[in-house]
C-alpha cells in the first residue's frame, strides 16, 4: 500500500512538472503581448524561467533573495505549522494527505513571491524613463551654465558682483579697484571680538589702526575666478550669477594701539598685576604693602594671535592667550629705588619778561641696614610692613633765589648821539625802549631783530640816514645800529657769549672801532647767549643825547673784571681791527677771547 502511494506521488509530480513547463511558455507569451503583469500560478512557472525573465526584462535587477529579505513569508509558514503531538496521532493515510497539502502550500508561496517581483519590476520600468529624462535635463542645464559662466570671466577685470566689504569693485581693472580702495575707509568700523579666560572683549577697527592693505586687497578681488582650476572658476562664476561675493580686505594694524587694547583686556581677563608698593606716613615712617599676581603686561602672544586671525578673515571670537605673573621679589635695593629721592633746589621760571621762583623740595632715603632686617617679611599676601625713612634738604631755597635775582649790574655801556637829527634821536629812543626790560633765561639766546621787530612807521620808527651799500641814504629806522652797538659793548663787558655779530661797512664815530654791531631789518642780526646760572635782564634808556645799556643779573662768583683790547691796522684803503676780551678774577687772568675781526671801508665822498 505504501509503495503504491509513493508510485502515485511520483507520477503526480512528473505530471505537475510538465504542466508547470507548459504554463511557463504560455506566461512568457502573454508577457510580450501585455503591459500589465498577469498573476501566474506557481504551478505553471518554473524557477529557472523566472530567473531568465528577471535577467532579460530589467537592466538593474532585484534578486529574489533581496525580495525575500524585504518581504518575509515566515508568518504564513507559521499558519501551516503542525504540532508534534498532532502529527504523532495522525494515521499514515492522513500523513500522506498532509504532505500533499504542504507541497501545495510551498507552491502558493513561490507564486506570491513571483507576483510581487514582477510588480516591482514593472514599477521600476515606469519610473526609470522620467528619472532618466530629468537627469539628462539637469546635466544639460549644468553644462550650459558651465560654458556660459566661463564666458563671463574677463582676464583684465574684476568679476562682476564682487564686493570688498560694501565697496562694489565688480567690472573694474586692477588699477581702478586699487584707486577705489585707497579712496575708501575700509575696516575702520569693523567689530572685533576677543575671548580669553571666559571673558569677552570688543574693539573697533579704528581702536587698533586697522586698515586694508590696498595692493593685496585689490589682488584678492582681481584674482577671484582666476585660479588654475577651470572647474572651480566656473562654479564660482555660476555662484556670482545668483549672489554677490564679498572679499575681506587684507589687513594691517598699528601694533602699538593693538598692544594697548590687549593690555586692557589682559587686565580684565587675568586681573591687574600689582607690585609691592610703599606709602609714606606723616610720622616719618613708610609702610610696605603686598602686591598680587595678575596679567604680566606681555601682549606679544596675543598680538600674533589677533594678527593671524584677521589675516585669515576671522573677526569674531578670536581666542587670545595671556599669562600671569606674581609681583617681583622685593629686595633692599628695589626698596631703596622706590624710596630714594634727591632734594630739588628752588629754581627760576621765566615766562616772557616775568620771572617766577619755584620752590624746591625735600628728598628722602632709607637706612639699608634697617631695611635688610625687615625685607624678608615682604611677600605676596603678607601683612603691611613698617620702616622709618629719612629726609634730605635742598641747598638752594626760595629765599636765596629771591635775594640773588637781578641783584647786580654785570656791565653798563653808554654812547652819545648829540649831533643826530631829531628823527634819528627818535629812532634811538624807540629801539632802546623795545629792548628795555627784556629777560633772558639761563641758556637762552637774545636776538636784536626779533626783540625790536620791523623798522616801520607802524612800529614807531622814522626816516633817517643809514648805511646802504657803502653809502649814507635815507631809510626808516636810521640810528637803530647805535642801540645794537651799545648793547654789544655792554654784553662784552658782562662776559656773555657772542653768537652773531657783524661790524659796519664803514667806521662809525659813536663807539670804538671793533665794538660796533650793525643790524638790518630782516637781514643782519646781533645775538648773544646768557651763559650764567641766573636770569639776566637788559636795561636800556636814553637821557638827553646819551643811550645807556646795562646787563642786570646775578654777579659772577667770584666777581669778574673784563677788559677789551682793539688793535687797528690798515689793509690797502681798509681799516682792520682785531679785538680781544680778557677776563680777570682778583687781578688774575682766567680767560682770553679772540673776538671777530672788523674790516672797515673808507667813506665815499
Amino acid at each position: 500500500m505504501q509503495e503504491n502511494n509513493n508510485e502515485n506521488k511520483k507520477i503526480l509530480n512528473e505530471n505537475d512538472a510538465n504542466d508547470v513547463m507548459q504554463n511557463s511558455e504560455n506566461t512568457e507569451t502573454n508577457d510580450t503581448e501585455e503591459t500589465d503583469v498577469t498573476p501566474v500560478s506557481e504551478e505553471n512557472v518554473s524557477e529557472s524561467e523566472l530567473t531568465e525573465n528577471n535577467e532579460s526584462d530589467v537592466p538593474n535587477t532585484i534578486s529574489e533573495e533581496e525580495i525575500a529579505d524585504n518581504y518575509s513569508f515566515d508568518d504564513e509558514e507559521d499558519d501551516f505549522a503542525i504540532s508534534t503531538e498532532e502529527n504523532d496521532e495522525t494515521s499514515p493515510s492522513e500523513q500522506d494527505d498532509n504532505a500533499d497539502d504542504d507541497t501545495e502550500t510551498d507552491i502558493e508561496k513561490e507564486q506570491r513571491k513571483a507576483e510581487l517581483t514582477k510588480k516591482i519590476k514593472a514599477g521600476l520600468k515606469k519610473a526609470a524613463v522620467p528619472a532618466l529624462i530629468a537627469v539628462i535635463v539637469l546635466i544639460c542645464t549644468f553644462i550650459a551654465f558651465f560654458i556660459y559662466s566661463l564666458s563671463t570671466i574677463e582676464e583684465d577685470k574684476v568679476m562682476k558682483n564682487v564686493y570688498i566689504e560694501q565697496l562694489d569693485v565688480g567690472g573694474l581693472t586692477y588699477d581702478e579697484a586699487l584707486d577705489s580702495i585707497n579712496a575708501t575707509y575700509l575696516l575702520q568700523d569693523a567689530a572685533i571680538t576677543l575671548t580669553s579666560n571666559g571673558q569677552t572683549y570688543e574693539i573697533n577697527g579704528s581702536d587698533i589702526g586697522l586698515t586694508a592693505v590696498a595692493e593685496d586687497t585689490a589682488k584678492k578681488a582681481f584674482d577671484y575666478c582666476k585660479s588654475d582650476s577651470t572647474f572651480k572658476n566656473a562654479l564660482a562664476a555660476i555662484e556670482l550669477m545668483f549672489k554677490p561675493h564679498v572679499i575681506v580686505p587684507a589687513v594691517q594694524v598699528d601694533t602699538e594701539q593693538l598692544d594697548a587694547k590687549l593690555n586692557e583686556f589682559g587686565n580684565i581677563a587675568l586681573g591687574e598685576r600689582k607690585q609691592h608698593y610703599v606709602e609714606f606716613n606723616d610720622d616719618g615712617t613708610l609702610t610696605i604693602y603686598s602686591g598680587k599676581t595678575g596679567y604680566n603686561l606681555d601682549p606679544s602672544t596675543a598680538e600674533q594671535e589677533v594678527i593671524t586671525a584677521l589675516s585669515n578673515e576671522i573677526f569674531n571670537n578670536i581666542a587670545v592667550t595671556f599669562a600671569s605673573a606674581p609681583p617681583d621679589e622685593m629686595t633692599v635695593e628695589s626698596l631703596d629705588a622706590l624710596v630714594y629721592k634727591d632734594p630739588t633746589d628752588a629754581r627760576y621760571e621765566v615766562n616772557g619778561n616775568d620771572v617766577n621762583i619755584v620752590a624746591g623740595d625735600t628728598g628722602r632715603y632709607i637706612n639699608k641696614d634697617e631695611a635688610a632686617a625687615i625685607i624678608g617679611n615682604v611677600y605676596e599676601g603678607c601683612e603691611p610692613v613698617t620702616l622709618p625713612f629719612y629726609v634730605s634738604y635742598p641747598t638752594v631755597d626760595e629765599n636765596t633765589l629771591r635775594e640773588k635775582l637781578f641783584s647786580a649790574t654785570l656791565s653798563s655801556y653808554s654812547t652819545s648821539y648829540g649831533s643826530s637829527t631829531a628823527n634819528r634821536c627818535a629812532n634811538v629812543a624807540r629801539a632802546a625802549s623795545l629792548i628795555n626790560g627784556k629777560v633772558i633765561a639761563p641758556g637762552d639766546v637774545f636776538s636784536f631783530n626779533d626783540t625790536v621787530g620791523h623798522r616801520t612807521i607802524e612800529n614807531g620808527f622814522s626816516t633817517a640816514k643809514e648805511y646802504v651799500d657803502g653809502k649814507s641814504v635815507d631809510g626808516i629806522g636810521g640810528g637803530t645800529c647805535q642801540v645794537s652797538s651799545t648793547l654789544y659793548s655792554a654784553v662784552l663787558y658782562a662776559d656773555l657769549s657772542i653768537v652773531e655779530r657783524l661790524n659796519h661797512m664803514m667806521t662809525v664815530g659813536y663807539i670804538p672801532l671793533g665794538q660796533d654791531a650793525t643790524v638790518s631789518d630782516g637781514g643782519v642780526d646781533f645775538k648773544f647767549k646768557n651763559n650764567t646760572d641766573y636770569p639776566i635782564k637788559v636795561s636800556a634808556y636814553t637821557s638827553g643825547a646819551t643811550i645807556t645799556v646795562s646787563i642786570i643779573g646775578t654777579d659772577w662768583e667770584p666777581h669778574r673784571e673784563v677788559k677789551i683790547s682793539n688793535t687797528s691796522s690798515t689793509s690797502g684803503k681798509n681799516t682792520v681791527v682785531h679785538s680781544t676780551r680778557y677776563v680777570y678774577v682778583n687781578g688774575e687772568l682766567i680767560s682770553t677771547d679772540t673776538l671777530n675781526t672788523s674790516t672797515y671801508m673808507p667813506h665815499e665822498p
